[in-house]
């Protein structure tokens, strides 16, 4: 009998949930050479939070690995995940993306622009 109270306690104790709050993604570049990616998380006692600067972390991070281009196609990740019958949570966020330089990137923007005129273009003389 106390073996199984116990048993419950610590099932109880020890369970957790995770969900996810939001997902983003960026458009993502036909370069895809240098992927970077970075993890940044924050424990929070009974519910009491006071700033989320763990995120400025994140993007320093993702700065720091991506010194001379430009960080782009970036899925992140918003994470709530609960311990110890929601006594205790671990926020977690969590961003991937590519590192390109920043010519290829403006060489992306400016195909993408010559590729939706033609497409406006040809719309046009199809009327």
């Amino acid at each position: 009998m106390k073996s199984s109270i116990f048993c419950s306690a610590v099932f109880l104790f020890l369970s957790s949930c995770a969900s996810i709050n939001s997902v983003s993604l960026t458009p993502i570049p036909s370069e895809r050479n240098k992927k970077v990616r970075t993890e940044k998380s924050k424990i929070i006692f009974l519910g009491f939070n006071f700033d989320n600067d763990f995120v400025d972390d994140a993007v320093e991070d993702l700065k720091k690995q991506c010194p001379n281009g430009q960080v782009t196609g970036l899925l992140t990740k918003d994470e709530n995940i609960n311990y110890f019958l929601y006594f205790v949570w671990k926020k977690q966020i969590t961003a991937s993306g590519f590192c390109v330089s920043v010519k290829d990137s403006l060489n992306n923007k400016t195909s993408d622009a010559k590729i939706a005129t033609e497409a406006l273009l040809n719309a046009k003389s199809e009327q």
